[in-house]
């Protein structure tokens, strides 16, 4: 392809070099870079490629076309092109590279502190269910034709997400469905897509304000905003206690949804249905405004109404029938949320939360099983704000009749370090009942060792995830996998 081609839709100033040369293809990291690539130079927290050791030695290895935010040392034949920033030109040069495959799809980006991948596989599935061809990028994976890709991000890199959505589009999907977490916009990754539709769920205050993550709610909640500022049509929670500044920072029209008349889609009559004979509770609601309906979601918990409500606005919008959405939304199962991995005498659930709001959300949710003991194994993260330590602690202390603090995410932190947090939160409980078993399969292997008939047990942390992280180094490790496993070692499960 002609660097003329790829960089058509970005604005920047030649420094050095003539011509118009054929690329070969494109890199970021300078480890992978050859003769007849165009290479971005990117600044990062630990890393600068503009480093003049750097792009020298790439050009004596070959490479002759740089993206650069600053003037390089460099001789005159190579073709320096300056841009303000080389992660939104880069997005940019990867949708071309790809041959923007975007804008041959219905493209839906979903964010919010929580409540993103949810909505997203709710979405998918309502879709699939009217007939559509559907992938998925997000926490569990990119999801298209049969293939599931694990990836490092919940919003991957630039050109991953180009690469996916070309590889969607080529496996036959008419639409696709992008988890957008805040960092993946203050990092450009989305940027070169027009999405079709957009929703902005909710902000949780001080999740992921940090010295790696956003320095202040004012700039989590604006790379939240860029989303739907990069839609041709958004959708907005109003019931969320963070809307109405939210709505301030957009200038792309959009619409509204929660529990008031006055919003565009709006849900009432909600109601707790539980079915005996499967032991499995229901939500039933009504839908108005410019869609109505009767709906019945197979997912605890209050907040799933308003997941399934801002996948019903975007596929009303797509023209989906709502008895596609109603027969979608009554059989949902989405790996590691509330995901019930087993029911027999006692039921083993995983779920990916892993802060206070959302243990506590989880395991209010999971009472609606109407167990005989709610049972939490669960272990906080290391090299993450001690606020997520005392949450889950407390929410556990609180909600489970009894709780295993184990292993999560450590990093670089120890066990007993975080235990000692986390027991803070758990201590906060007037009469905590839990031990600690450091190592997370022995936790899990005892906890469904010592099951009662009635129980449910709640494994936490890391849902989907085929990874566990101690000391920086990451093993494998499912707690969906291990669970199955043990239970095959009980006589449980067939094997």
């Amino acid at each position: 392809m002609k660097l003329s081609e790829l960089t058509e839709r970005i604005d920047f100033t030649r420094l050095s070099g003539e011509g118009d040369p054929e690329i070969t293809g494109i890199a970021r990291d300078s480890r992978k870079a050859g003769p007849g690539n165009l290479f971005i130079c990117t600044k990062g927290a630990r890393f600068d490629s503009h480093d003049p050791a750097v792009v020298q030695a790439l050009f004596r290895d070959g490479v002759r076309v740089f993206l650069a935010e600053r003037p390089l040392d460099l001789p005159q034949d190579a073709s320096v092109l300056l841009v303000p920033d080389t992660r939104h030109a880069g997005a940019c040069v990867y949708a071309a590279w790809y041959g923007y495959p975007a804008e041959r799809m219905t493209v839906v980006g979903i964010t919010g502190s929580k409540g993103k991948t949810t909505t997203t596989h709710m979405l998918a599935d309502i879709l699939r269910a009217a007939g559509h061809r559907v992938g998925t990028i997000g926490t569990n994976g990119a999801i298209f034709g049969g293939r599931t890709v694990e990836l490092a991000n919940t919003t991957p890199e630039s050109d991953e997400i180009q690469r996916y959505l070309k590889e969607m589009l080529d496996a036959g999907c008419d639409s696709a469905v992008l988890e957008i977490s805040s960092q993946g916009m203050k990092q450009h990754r989305a940027d070169g897509i027009l999405f079709d539709y957009a929703v902005w769920m909710n902000l949780q205050e001080g999740d992921h304000i940090g010295p790696n993550e956003h320095e202040s709610m004012e700039d989590y909640m604006f790379c939240k905003a860029e989303l739907l500022n990069h839609a041709k049509l958004g959708f907005v929670h109003m019931d969320d206690r963070f809307a109405e500044a939210f709505v301030k920072l957009l200038h792309t029209p959009y619409e509204t949804f929660g529990c008031s008349p006055s919003r565009d889609y709006y849900a009432d009559g909600i109601e707790k249905i539980f079915d005996e004979e499967t032991r499995t509770p229901y939500i039933g609601f009504s839908v108005h405004g410019k869609l109505e309906t009767v709906s019945r979601i197979n997912l605890p918990g209050d907040f799933n109404v308003w997941n399934a409500l801002a996948a019903m606005a975007v596929a009303d919008h797509m023209g989906v029938p709502a008895e596609a959405m109603n027969e979608a939304l009554c059989r949902i199962r989405i790996r590691g949320r509330d995901d019930m991995v087993y029911r027999g005498a006692f039921s083993v659930c995983v779920d990916f939360a892993h802060n206070g709001a959302s243990t506590w959300h989880h395991l209010e949710a999971l009472r609606e099983f109407r167990p005989k003991r709610l049972v939490c194994v669960f272990g906080a993260d290391g090299n993450r704000s001690k606020g997520r330590r005392y949450g889950m602690g407390e929410a556990a202390g609180k909600l489970a009749d009894f709780s295993i603090v184990t292993s999560g995410h450590n990093r670089w932190e120890t066990f007993e370090a975080i235990l000692e947090d986390t027991k803070v939160g758990l201590h906060k409980a007037a009469h905590p009942d839990y031990i600690a078993i450091k190592d997370r399969c022995e936790a899990i292997r005892y906890a469904i060792h010592n099951a009662q008939e009635g129980d449910l047990i709640t494994i936490i942390g890391l849902g989907h995830e085929s990874w566990q992280e101690e000391m920086g180094v990451k093993r494998q490790h499912s707690d969906i996998e291990f669970v199955k496993q043990v239970l095959r070692e009980e006589g449980l499960l067939d094997t």
